[in-house]
């Protein structure tokens, strides 16, 4: 909870916008309560805050940045997550293990290492977003639409990917780069 205070700090100053676009009194919201469903969260600067069971169900998150961001057993059922930042930064990760994705839209977004360990995907929109180095063991990506997708080095063991849609999913002709941590 460090990065709070001296986020709430430049916020009455006026001195920083957390986010380009975002609703200020949604971004409060989070902050103060971890919750925030339905809330316009989108360009808003969340990285490396801890919302751990944080309740964005149906929050329009286009666009912002999660990095490093915890939000492991987080509700972010039919959030929209397209064009989102949740890139893990060196040696961190972004954390969404447990995670209810459920018909999440995740579209172009940036998932690169992040951990979505058991998280439920069901039904959610990943077409072209880069999941490369992510962790997805035992996750559920049901029906999930995984469409021009990058996948190369995730971790997929124990995932349900049946109705999944993997086209163009994978290009193997990428060459291989070390993660980041």
């Amino acid at each position: 909870m460090t990065a709070i205070a001296p986020l709430l700090a430049l916020l009455s100053l006026g001195l920083a916008s957390p986010a380009q676009s975002a609703n200020p009194d949604h971004v409060q919201q989070l902050i103060t309560t971890n919750a925030c469903a339905g809330c316009d969260l989108s360009g808003a600067d969340l990285r490396g805050l801890s919302l751990g069971r944080a309740n964005l169900r149906g929050a329009n998150l286009e666009g912002a940045n999660l990095q490093d961001a915890f939000l492991m057993l987080a509700d972010l059922r039919e959030a929209n997550l397209a064009n989102a930042n949740l890139t893990a930064a060196y040696m961190n990760r972004t954390d969404l293990r447990q995670a209810n994705l459920t018909s999440a839209t995740l579209i172009q977004a940036s998932l690169r290492s992040s951990r979505f360990r058991s998280a439920n995907l069901q039904g959610s929109d990943l077409s072209g977003a880069d999941l490369t180095y992510a962790e997805l063991q035992n996750s559920n990506l049901q029906n999930a639409n995984l469409k021009s997708s990058k996948l190369q080095f995730a971790r997929l063991k124990g995932a349900n990917l049946e109705g999944a849609n993997l086209e163009a999913a994978y290009n193997p002709k990428l060459p291989f780069r070390p993660p980041n941590y």
